[in-house]
């Protein structure tokens, strides 16, 4: 199957998730288009499509139709979106403050002389004909609803055309109807009768300006909830000296860099590319990738990463990735995507969102007639009428989900945990069991050699070390390390084959040689006997791991490797199962190994001598059983596993992030950080059902107040107070989303008291 393009969009105009919806509509109405993310708490959609099977062209003209404005989002511009952002956040300030002097001035001279009688003298004493100071208020509210007021009402009027109206659409009915009522009767006063005669001008103005309030500070939370991938967009250098062939050095924008280009990196820079150190020896922080807060020696052949800071020494570097490929920039494409994405409990949100806006329309227009029938009081149906449209605004349920999103994956990564996807972290926070692979996540991974058993046992390890050379399993290293610091010359290995799960095995001098478990011995038909069988068993009881090796069908000997447990593991597992969860640990090792592994580790459960679709086939086999499985793993031998499951866990270290496939990535190799991903999983989503709550209960008691159920009870909601209310639900919303920014970091510590 051909793999989808992935294309992003800078959508400008979204105001709530009605807005969001439409978006999606007509993108995904387009030919060729897979699927469609949009967000409206980071203005963008991410657009899966055929290979060639949809133009850039056809996607923004698209989005136009729906009223609205798309660009496609460059790399230069992810950098500098920040400016952009502040300056629309200088021109709402302008537009708050603009709105804010002319409503108060309508307030002032609407309220003022029932409330101040020597206002009212003074007034009446200075104004030249009769109701000028009426005519004022019309002049100031129109400057309001049509100078701040426009970003509602030409929006709103492009939505009503598509026929989906949306938050501009409701405040721009609601203040535009309360402006031409009074305008009315201020022209037209015979037309009403004497009762009906009232003026709602600051009704129009105060709603607008307290509306723009709540959306400026929407913006400005906006700007806090997306502040972790700032900081990760920050760590992005901008230019870079580059050296050319002469050994002249020049600045130069980092986007015009190209992969075997070499640059100088003094003191105190960030590293601007991944590269290879050419010359120069410095230490370097890499605290912002690794977690690790002791900088990193770095010399001649020693690899770098972009967005490292050079401490001490001048450094010549060669780059080997630049731009999209380095690992900072995977590493902010990875948050981007799962800040892009949609979760499933979105899901509620969206069906009630494409009827909301309509049913608003529907029940203000019937709270008009109502009153007007009941009561035949056209000052408390047009009231009514206004409040509903204007406090029925949908977006705090459009922010419920993305806002918390933001946040949650945005801190997750500051403490060293990717999630790929925004669906991941709904995934884990639903997980019942967690099965950890053995070598290099619940142990080190480094295994020490302990001792060489058989009647040949420096023969063995000779050819044991030639043929693990070639391997990349864990264990090789230690291994092949060992013989050189004997001085053991390698003989050359011919015909070298892998066979996962079992050995390796290769010609050597002629000779056949096998290197591997006893399982590979037995089905290769090379016999062990008794001796070797039970101390090889005493070894395995004891935590080792046994290597045998063999030459022309004969066992040579065997190896003994103690591969010891990382710290902090024992109490990672403990804190799991503190939060509801079975740990099971499974392994390609030795049966009794394991056992000895999983005694330490106090866990009942275990599966060993699995060969990596053995692994896979245990995750299949618990999810039949309807269990929600998470598989923690180095993404390598454990690939099938981590696919199957649920949420794949990938412990990786820094230059491994791009290349790892598993949902989560943690990117210190920090097992510590399992705990920390649950946490974040977790947290943010009882944090998104907190806030669809509250979007949800704002608009279910505040639309029937707002229609006049509490009239006869002496409650009503004033249009003014309903802009006021609308705009907090949001800013509610928003600051309920930051709260995720206190997520921490799993401590042992905490588990020990």
């Amino acid at each position: 199957m051909e793999k989808l393009q992935t294309t992003t969009l800078k959508i400008k105009g979204m105001s709530c998730a009605s807005c969001v919806s439409r978006v999606e509509k007509v993108l995904g109405g387009l030919s060729g288009v897979v699927a469609v993310d949009v967000n409206l708490a980071t203005e963008r959609a991410q657009v899966h499509h055929a290979p060639n099977g949809v133009r850039l062209e056809d996607l923004t003209a698209a989005v136009a139709r729906a009223g609205y404005e798309a660009c496609a989002l460059e790399e230069q511009e992810e950098v500098d979106d920040s400016i952009e952002r502040d300056a629309a956040l200088r021109v709402q300030r302008r537009e708050v403050m603009v709105a804010s002097v002319l409503g108060l001035f309508v307030l002032i001279l609407s309220m003022g002389p029932a409330f101040v009688p020597v206002l009212a003298r003074w007034l009446e004493g200075v104004s030249p004909f009769y109701e000028f100071w009426a005519w004022v208020q019309a002049v100031l509210t129109t400057l309001v609803l049509f100078g701040p007021g426009r970003r509602f009402f030409g929006p709103g009027w492009k939505a009503y055309r598509h026929l989906s109206p949306d938050m501009n659409s409701l405040v721009a009915t609601g203040t535009g109807v309360a402006w031409v009522y009074s305008l009315w009767v201020l022209g037209f006063p015979a037309w009403f009768p004497v009762a009906s005669r009232h003026l709602y001008f600051d009704s129009s103005a105060v709603v607008v300006a307290a509306v723009l309030w709540g959306k400026y500070l929407e913006s400005l939370a906006k700007g806090q909830t997306s502040l972790a991938l700032r900081k990760l967009i920050g760590l992005q250098s901008k230019t870079a000296c580059l050296v050319d062939d002469q050994g002249q050095e020049r600045a130069v924008p980092t986007v015009q860099l190209k992969v075997g280009d070499r640059l100088v990196i003094r003191p105190g820079e960030r590293i601007a590319v991944d590269g290879r150190v050419k010359e120069g020896r410095a230490y370097v922080d890499e605290s912002m990738l690794t977690g690790e807060p002791l900088p990193k020696i770095k010399g001649e052949g020693d690899q770098v990463i972009g967005g490292t800071v050079d401490l001490d020494g001048r450094l010549i570097v060669e780059a080997t990735s630049v731009g999209r490929d380095t690992v900072l920039a995977q590493i902010v494409k990875l948050v981007e995507s799962a800040q892009t994405g949609k979760l499933p409990i979105q899901g509620l949100a969206d069906r009630v969102v494409r009827i909301f806006t309509p049913l608003v329309l529907l029940t203000a227009l019937l709270s008009f007639v109502v009153w007007m029938v009941v009561r035949d009081d056209l000052n408390l149906a047009l009231v009514s009428a206004v409040a509903v449209l204007v406090v029925a605004c949908p977006c705090a349920m459009g922010l419920a989900t993305p806002a918390a999103i933001m946040v949650g994956t945005g801190r997750a990564a500051e403490l060293g945990v990717l999630f790929r996807k925004g669906e991941a972290l709904e995934a884990l926070s639903h997980i019942d069991r967690i099965l950890f692979d053995k070598t290099g996540t619940l142990t080190e991974g480094r295994p020490v050699l302990v001792g060489v058993h058989g009647a040949q046992p420096d023969e063995a390890l000779r050819l044991a070390a030639a043929l693990e050379s070639a391997s990349e399993h864990p264990l090789s290293r230690s291994i092949v390390d060992v013989a050189r610091q004997r001085g053991m010359n390698q003989p050359v290995v011919e015909g070298f084959r892998a066979v996962p799960g079992f050995g390796v095995e290769g010609q050597v001098d002629g000779s056949r040689v096998c290197v591997g478990a006893r399982r590979f011995l037995e089905q290769e038909g090379i016999p062990v006997d008794e001796n070797a069988v039970n101390e090889a068993t005493r070894l395995e009881n004891e935590g080792c791991t046994v290597v045998f090796v063999a030459i022309d069908l004969r066992l040579l000997g065997f190896l003994a490797l103690s591969d010891p447990i990382k710290a902090g593991a024992q109490e990672v597992v403990q804190a799991l199962k503190a939060r509801g969860l079975k740990v099971v640990m499974v392994t390609g090792d030795a049966h009794r190994t394991a056992a000895a592994i999983a005694g330490q580790l106090q866990l009942p459960e275990f599966h060993a001598e699995m060969l990596p679709q053995d692994k896979a086939r245990v995750v299949i086999d618990l999810q039949n059983q309807g269990h929600r499985v998470a598989f923690v793993g180095d993404g390598i031998n454990d690939a099938p596993a981590l696919a199957h499951a649920s949420v794949g866990i990938a412990l990786a270290s820094g230059t491994d992030i791009a290349m790892e496939a598993a949902a989560v990535t943690l990117t210190r190799g920090n097992l510590r950080a399992v705990v920390t991903a649950f946490d974040a999983a977790r947290q943010t989503l009882d944090n998104i059902r907190g806030n669809l709550f509250w979007a949800f209960f704002y608009n279910i008691l505040l639309i029937p107040i707002a229609a006049g159920v509490a009239v006869p009870f002496g409650v009503h909601l004033n249009p003014m107070l309903a802009g006021v209310a609308m705009g907090l639900s949001s800013v509610f919303v928003l600051g309920n989303s930051l709260r995720l920014k206190r997520i921490s970091a799993f401590d042992e510590a905490v588990v020990r008291k």
